[in-house]
C-alpha cells in the first residue's frame, strides 16, 4: 500500500507568426499631354507680388521640456525586481525545511506575507522502504499540549481507525476525520503526559489496515522514529508566540452618592 502524493505541471507557449500581403502597384501609362493655346504676350499681365502678412509665417513652438521624475518615485524595473521571489527561493504555497532534528524536520509552508506556519515533521515508510503516510506535530496552548495529525492512503480502512503506540506500551486506536486528495487525516490532542512519553520514548508504532484486509493478517505496521523529537518539539514551541490572556476583569465603578 503505496502512498501517492503527486503534481504535474505543464506549459504550452503559442508563437504566432505575422503574415504580410504585398501589394503590387500597376503603374497608369500616362495620356499624352494636349498643347495649350499660347496667349498673346501682352494679354496676360504679371500678377504683383502680394506681401506677405507680417506675423502669417508663425515658426513652431518648441515641445515643452519634459518634466523630471521625482526623486523618491521606484522605477518601473526595479520594483518589478524587488518583487519577484529569490532565484532558488521556494515559491507561496510550497513546503521547505527550516531545520532538522534527528529523525524529524521543522516543515514550513511558504507565504505571501512572509508568515510561514511550521510543523515537526516525518515520513513514514514499509520494510520496503516506500513512503506510506506521514505524521506531523505542533505545538499547541489549553487542553491539548500538542496537536498530532496522521495522514494515510486513500486505501485505508476506516473503520478500523488508525493505531499508535510508543515503544511496548499499550496501543491506542483513533478515528479518521476526513478524507481528501492527500489522503485520510487522523488529528490527535495529546495531553501533557502522553507528549511527556514521546519524549521520553525511542520509538512508536503507526498500524493501519487496508480496505478490505483482514487485521489479522493485512495490518500494517509503520515505525516511526523518535530520535530528535524532542529537540525539535522544543524548538518548535520557542518560536511560537503565547496564546493572548484574557484581560482580568476590572472592579466594578461604584454608583454614585445620591
Amino acid at each position: 500500500m503505496a502512498y501517492r502524493m503527486s503534481a504535474a505541471l505543464a506549459a504550452v507557449l503559442l508563437a504566432a507568426i505575422p503574415t504580410g500581403a504585398a501589394l503590387a502597384q500597376t503603374a497608369t501609362e500616362p495620356a499624352p499631354a494636349t498643347p495649350a493655346e499660347t496667349a498673346p504676350a501682352d494679354s496676360a499681365a504679371p500678377a504683383p507680388a502680394t506681401d506677405a502678412a507680417p506675423g502669417t509665417a508663425t515658426e513652431a513652438a518648441p515641445a515643452p521640456a519634459a518634466e523630471p521624475a521625482p526623486a523618491d518615485a521606484p522605477d518601473a524595473a526595479t520594483t518589478a525586481t524587488d518583487a519577484a521571489p529569490a532565484e532558488g527561493q521556494p515559491q507561496p504555497g510550497t513546503y521547505y525545511a527550516k531545520s532538522t532534528h534527528g529523525d524529524w524536520a521543522v516543515r514550513c509552508m511558504r507565504t505571501p506575507d512572509g508568515n510561514d506556519p511550521c510543523e515537526l515533521y516525518q515520513l513514514l515508510k514499509d520494510d520496503q522502504d516506500v513512503a506510506v503516510a506521514e505524521v506531523s506535530v505542533i505545538p499547541f496552548e489549553g487542553e491539548a499540549a500538542a496537536i498530532m495529525n496522521f495522514v494515510a492512503p486513500l486505501e485505508t480502512d476506516l473503520s478500523a481507525g488508525l493505531g499508535f503506540r510508543v515503544d511496548s506500551g499499550a496501543e491506542q486506536r483513533y478515528p479518521f476525520m476526513v478524507c481528501a486528495a492527500v489522503g485520510c487525516i487522523s488529528r490527535v490532542g495529546l495531553t501533557q503526559a502522553e507528549l511527556g512519553g514521546l519524549k521520553r520514548g525511542g520509538s512508536g508504532t503507526v498500524s493501519l489496515l487496508p480496505f478490505g484486509g483482514d487485521p489479522e493478517q493485512h495490518m500494517v505496521r509503520l515505525p516511526l522514529s523518535l530520535s530528535g523529537f524532542t529537540a525539535g518539539f522544543d524548538a518548535m514551541a520557542a518560536e511560537t508566540p503565547a496564546a493572548p490572556t484574557a484581560p482580568s476583569a476590572s472592579a466594578p465603578a461604584p454608583a454614585p452618592a445620591e
